[in-house]
């Protein structure tokens, strides 16, 4: 879609101006987001792609996203159209945190402090249920390969098997912890459309992926993390040891599904 379409469709949702700006800006793999400025208002604003291939109900994200923005957790949602894909949100100064050639032990620990604050925040939300999204992407494949359905297959009842073995490590978490989605001025983390009910520990080894951690900053962010909520760092590899193979084959059907070459 084109910008001034875009614009035509806020203008009276936002009651925004002739004299509104909008231009797009870098980064996310799968939406489009663009800066919107009128006058003393600014927004963020998503357009929404691949839809069909994701498992996300966006009328539920918005109302989770209220929530959390009342905990100051994120910026607040503003508008929501699923109809033509369009979602808008408050805009965060500074919303975007530069991107690290190289993640140091102070930035690592700004990773471990948010995780830590949102695993341990009193929200109520639906478990994330990874075999459905599993088969969502298998669903949107035109010819999935059998041993990547019998993979999916034996996933399911390990992870069915995981959530009733280990209550504990259930926690509120985000799911996509890049860099990029934490405003340290503020302490809002962005994009929580990955958002729900699961393992801290899930949600640790998403954080180091998708931020394309080597093995001593993994470590690093392990330490950390472990430190911050008491948890023994034995603990905390098992834990992670139990996910890791639920992350890989998450981020593989996802890239998978929405016809993306992995960059980590």
């Amino acid at each position: 879609m084109q910008s001034d379409e875009l614009m035509r469709l806020l203008k009276l949702p936002l009651g925004l101006t002739d004299d509104a700006i909008m231009y797009p800006l870098s980064g996310g793999a799968i939406n489009h987001t663009y800066h919107l400025s009128d006058d003393s208002k600014e927004f963020l604003v998503k357009e929404f792609q691949g839809e069909d291939s994701l498992c996300i109900d966006r009328q539920e994200r918005f109302d989770l996203q209220l929530r959390l923005s009342q905990k100051g957790l994120a910026p607040k949602p503003i508008y929501l159209s699923i109809e033509t894909g369009i979602y808008v949100e408050q805009w965060i100064k500074q919303h975007r945190s530069q991107m690290l050639l190289f993640f140091d032990e102070l930035h690592i620990n700004s990773l471990a402090t948010a995780l830590t604050r949102v695993h341990n925040s009193k929200v109520i939300a639906k478990v994330v249920d990874l075999p459905r999204q599993w088969h969502q992407y298998l669903t949107s494949l035109a010819n999935p390969p059998s041993f990547l359905v019998d993979e999916v297959t034996r996933a399911t009842e390990k992870w069915i098997e995981s959530m009733e073995s280990a209550p504990k490590e259930q926690a509120f978490c985000h799911n996509d912890l890049v860099w990029a989605h934490l405003c340290i001025p503020t302490k809002i983390i962005l994009d929580w459309e990955y958002a729900g009910m699961g393992s801290r520990y899930f949600d640790l080894l998403s954080c180091a992926k998708v931020n394309a951690f080597d093995t001593q900053q993994h470590d690093l962010l392990l330490t950390a993390y472990a430190k911050q909520n008491n948890i023994p760092i034995n603990e905390v590899y098992e834990g992670c040891s139990k996910q890791a193979g639920f992350i890989e084959l998450t981020y593989k059907l996802w890239y998978q599904a929405l016809g993306l070459t992995p960059k980590i």
